[in-house]
């Protein structure tokens, strides 16, 4: 008797993503065919008549896929639907082929399989009551599923889990009626007992504890691949695509230019990238050594600082997220902190606060709701109260927080004040020294207009010098010894992003040679332009412009659309802007003007989106 075939297909590929973001894996296509048609007709050449599709992400797709094979074909197709894909596994959805596969035997395929006709002939072939094709010729690494037989090739495990494995199994197996309906009934008391992630493995290895003889059929040589990974897909064309396939293929990965209109990573210029592919140095050479300290006076002169005996800045291969867990990990110990919150960024400094254990309370405003400067200072002016931290530019939202005012009410109670900068730092004046920050932090990526991997602190020495007592949160991330690595041997505590470096000196290069006046006036006349071109299109903000930074606008959805669609067809049209954050995801976009962005091309952008909003 012919087996069933029973097609496992319902997931969703994720580790092949974008390939399988409207696609599922059975449908991806090998020598101008899907997958899934590959294996029913191969399957229709050996004589099987009845197969079962397990589907379950893009299961109509598949489905319809199947209807055109079994017109084609006048194999029976049946599709079973895996509504529960994303939260349970391959054993799952075995067991919602059963009922298709009462008394009979059953042809076992995993539907990312592709593999020469002969493993399936071999496998049908066999006359053993269980039988699993391996490849004993792979080299296995901790995805494959690992099986050990005996000189018998009598199999004694089988799994994921094992340490050592004499072959890989393939995906492909074929079991006789009665060892089928034990396989299921062992399937159901794993799932009972609440495993709905398992693998159907871990029904294999339970019939084969109970003294039945699972045979391993050793296909060393024969061309397969599984297709879980882009490489694998690469390696599937390869094997059984076509060469055009395969030009196609690549030439897909390679990265279209994109106008980015968001808020970090930004466009850079021609010299930034220039200098990013500057000469190899060691990170322990002088020259090193010069060119941190050449970075670390210019960003000075960006933060404000006049006075570089009272100033300095610590620079570290990390995010802005990064300088702001050291900020908190290091002069936050000890201390009970206020942190203003009106966006995602001020809650950024509650999330770190909580990870790290600090002691804070807080003023958790709306989103886009002004500081109450009056309420901020009776938070401030309380005796319990170290240290103030604030976001200066709210890129959730796009408000220009008053930092003159609240930096003004920390001195005058004599508290801490911890800002963040990252995205205002080169578009705006933060003033460190004259306002009287204690540290400040920014990131390279945004308004600076250099690639990411870099963040700073700006800060006071007095306070740098103040943690030297204190027991950090983190060893990467621990302030004092960035201090005295950058500040005292002009060195790094660990091994920088070097090349970064390089782009960033020159970034500032071109922020400070036509003075930090003219840059910002740059800033503010494109975010001008931007906001004129945007009201004619009758778009609305999100807050009042009185409220807005010279950096970025948050920009209500066109009527009919979403925030997915809206920035797909953008993209399409060659701009990037991204979606709104946190809770106004489905309500804004958000338009950034900095970089090396020009005149022409905010123009170009607003042509664009007229062709959007008519």
């Amino acid at each position: 008797m012919n087996p069933i075939a029973v097609l496992l297909a319902a997931g969703e590929g994720r580790s092949l993503f974008p390939l399988t973001r409207d696609l599922p894996k059975a449908l991806l296509p090998l020598n101008g065919k899907p997958l899934l048609e590959r294996i029913v007709y191969q399957l229709y050449d050996l004589g099987i008549s009845q197969i079962v599709v397990v589907a379950g992400f893009q299961k109509d797709r598949v489905a319809a896929t199947a209807a055109k094979l079994q017109r084609q074909t006048a194999v029976q197709i049946h599709i079973v639907e895996n509504d529960r894909y994303a939260e349970t596994n391959t054993l799952y959805s075995l067991l919602l082929a059963a009922k298709h596969c009462s008394g009979k035997p059953i042809l076992l395929i995993d539907g990312d399989v592709a593999c020469d006709d002969k493993i399936l002939a071999d496998v049908l072939r066999s006359e053993d009551q269980a039988v699993l094709a391996v490849d004993t010729g792979r080299v296995m690494g901790g995805e494959e599923v690992r099986v050990v037989f005996n000189n018998d090739h009598i199999i004694s495990a089988i799994g994921k889990g094992l340490q050592k494995g004499t072959a890989e199994f393939l995906g492909i197996s074929k079991f006789s009626a009665p060892l089928a309906r034990q396989l299921f009934q062992a399937g159901r008391q794993i799932l009972a007992k609440g495993k709905q992630q398992e693998f159907y493995e871990a029904a294999f290895v339970a019939v084969c504890g109970q003294s039945h003889s699972f045979r391993a059929l050793d296909i060393a040589g024969l061309r397969w691949v599984e297709i879980d990974f882009l490489t694998d897909y690469e390696e599937g064309l390869r094997l059984f695509g076509s060469s055009s396939e395969i030009r196609q293929y690549r030439a897909s990965r390679r990265v279209q230019p994109q106008c980015l209109f968001c808020p970090g990573p930004v466009l850079v210029s021609r010299k930034v990238k220039e200098a990013l592919s500057s000469a190899e140095i060691g990170h322990r050479e002088l020259e090193f050594s010069e060119l941190l300290n050449r970075t670390r006076l210019k960003l000075g002169r960006v933060f404000g600082v006049t006075n570089f005996h009272n100033y300095t800045t610590v620079v570290l291969t990390g995010s802005g997220s990064a300088a702001n867990e050291a900020v908190l990990g290091s002069a936050g110990i000890g201390k009970r902190l206020l942190i203003l919150s009106n966006g995602e960024f001020g809650e950024r400094w509650m999330s770190i606060a909580q990870f790290l254990d600090l002691e804070f309370e807080t003023l958790n405003l709306r989103w886009g709701q002004p500081f109450p400067l009056g309420e901020v200072e009776e938070r401030i002016c309380r005796k319990a109260i170290d240290a103030v931290c604030m976001v200066h530019h709210e890129t959730s939202t796009g408000m220009l927080n008053p930092l003159e005012r609240v930096a003004a009410l920390a001195a005058r109670y004599k508290k801490d004040l911890y800002v963040d900068a990252v995205s205002s730092i080169g578009a705006l004046p933060t003033n460190v020294e004259d306002n009287g920050i204690t540290f400040c932090t920014g990131s390279a990526n945004k308004a600076i207009a250099s690639v990411p991997g870099l963040s700073f602190v700006c800060g006071k020495r007095t306070s740098f010098d103040a943690l030297k007592t204190v027991h950090a949160k983190s060893l990467y991330l621990d302030l004092y010894k960035h201090y005295i690595y950058n500040d005292r041997q002009y060195q790094t505590p660990n091994t920088p992003a070097v090349n970064l470096f390089f782009a960033l000196d020159a970034a500032l290069d071109e922020i400070l040679d036509p003075g930090l006046s003219q840059t910002f006036e740059r800033y503010r006349s494109l975010a001008a332009q931007l906001r004129a071109g945007m009201t004619r299109l009758g778009l609305r903000f999100f807050i009042p412009e009185e409220h807005m930074s010279p950096v970025l606008t948050n920009v209500e959805l066109p009527p009919g659309y979403g925030a997915g669609e809206f920035h797909e067809n953008l993209k399409r049209l060659g701009y990037i802007t991204y979606p709104g954050k946190g809770i106004l995801k489905d309500r804004v976009f958000q338009v950034a003007n900095i970089g090396e962005i020009s005149a022409r091309q905010v123009r170009g952008f607003l042509r664009a989106l007229e062709q959007l909003t008519k």
